[in-house]
């Protein structure tokens, strides 16, 4: 299933990234499914500070254009590497944490870190991979840690249960830094000599929405989607602890199925982006998410149904790959090699802009009608992007993704962006 059958330069390149995955893929089983579980359970964590952590993260993002200008783009591989051992370092502080607040700040903190290192990470996969192998060697490395997360999943809700999360948490930060100390071998190439580092600014960005159309069109139909994902955040925890009421155990299930779904989901987007048109593989993105919340619409109106979240996990778990790893390469594509950047920040600012608007909205909506109407109003704005996207994959063919063309347009009918976290 899995080519190694790139070049030289990439193959070395894919092997290093494959090592580092492995122990980033150890940190974030161990910690990312339990979260929102513990803060709740352990933590005792009310719905408004659930609420207030989902729009805190998308705080962060809303920082994207201002971290950017910090960034050297000439030098992107520094601004991954620590960023990233910081962020994950901040979780060696939970054995000594006690209440909700704290983890709170935990867990943002580490998403701002996130925010600085997400437009140079695009820069940096840019300069590492030929468009050609892009998507098939970034494909690669994921299925790689999707098998680890298999296996992990099926053990770490297990795990939770007999040893404290604390010490749990404290042994995954150290895996995750080791994983930003492994990235430090990463062969760079050099850029292209007299680029000018990018330093993207709010008129800038101002610029570049408002004389590409294209671009203009996408960004509106991830701002409606993406607004339908973050609606969710707050409302899922409640769904899990307080309606079905799962175990650590029946949520390890759940990150079984999600990364047994990331093995396949990796291989197939990644070969679908190399293929055919971003746009394209985007609007199908956005069709499989459109199932997440329709399955947890249906958990909420009936409790005893919770085989169907297992069904959600899949659905999320195609979604998620699908905008990790498709709206990255498809900003990449649309930016061309200098404005890779600016572009990313673009998106990933705007996708502050609904996360924070989203999980606000939330709370009001589960007070006035209940859980069940978070996901429905969610599924609508989410199928209405679907659409959205679909129209334009209709209306237009890719052209050549590379063309360097002047500053007032995108660099080409390539296709769209978004960065990070998924949103």
């Amino acid at each position: 299933m899995m080519s190694f059958d790139f070049s030289p330069e990439v193959r070395r390149v894919v092997r290093i990234e494959i090592g580092a995955v492995l122990l980033l893929t150890l940190f974030t089983g161990l910690t990312a499914p339990f979260n929102a579980l513990i803060l709740r359970r352990e933590l005792g964590a009310t719905p408004l500070q659930l609420s207030l952590l989902a729009s805190a993260n998308a705080a962060c993002l809303l920082l994207s254009l201002g971290l950017a200008r910090l960034v050297d783009t000439r030098r992107p591989l520094p601004w991954v590497v620590w960023p990233g051992f910081a962020a994950r370092g901040l979780f060696l502080a939970v054995p000594f944490i006690g209440s909700a607040w704290p983890f709170v700040g935990v867990l943002v903190g580490g998403t701002l870190l996130g925010t600085l290192a997400s437009p140079a990470h695009s820069t940096l996969v840019q300069r590492l991979y030929p468009r050609a192998e892009r998507g098939r060697a970034l494909g690669t490395v994921r299925v790689t840690g999707a098998v680890l997360a298999i296996a992990l999943s099926v053990v770490a809700g297990q795990l939770l249960m007999r040893v404290s999360y604390r010490w749990v948490f404290f042994a995954a930060a150290l895996l995750g830094m080791a994983a930003s100390l492994v990235q430090r071998r990463l062969p760079v190439p050099a850029a292209p000599a007299g680029a000018p580092g990018e330093r993207p600014g709010l008129a800038q960005a101002w610029a570049t929405i408002r004389g590409d159309a294209r671009y203009r069109r996408l960004l509106l139909a991830a701002s409606i989607f993406g607004t339908g994902i973050w609606l969710q955040m707050p409302a899922t925890p409640l769904l899990m602890a307080d309606v079905v009421g799962v175990s650590t155990g029946q949520l390890g299930l759940f990150s079984a199925a999600a990364a047994a779904t990331a093995l396949v989901g990796n291989l197939a987007w990644g070969r679908l982006v190399d293929r055919r048109s971003s746009v394209r593989a985007l609007h199908v993105v956005y069709v499989l998410g459109t199932l997440t919340p329709l399955t947890y619409y249906a958990v909420a109106r009936a409790p005893g149904a919770s085989w169907l979240l297992l069904g959600g996990a899949v659905a999320e778990s195609l979604m998620a790959t699908g905008l990790d790893l498709v709206w990255m390469l498809a900003v990449i594509d649309l930016a061309g090699p200098r404005r890779t950047t600016q572009y990313a920040a673009i998106a990933g600012t705007l996708a502050g802009v609904r996360g924070v608007v989203g999980p606000l909205l939330a709370a009001p909506l589960i007070h006035a009608f209940g859980l069940h109407a978070v996901y429905l109003v969610a599924a609508g704005l989410m199928a209405c992007g679907a659409w959205l996207v679909g129209r334009e994959a209709r209306a237009h063919q890719n052209t050549p993704r590379y063309i360097e063309q002047p500053r007032h347009t995108s660099g080409g009918l390539g296709v769209r962006k978004a960065a990070l976290n998924p949103s």
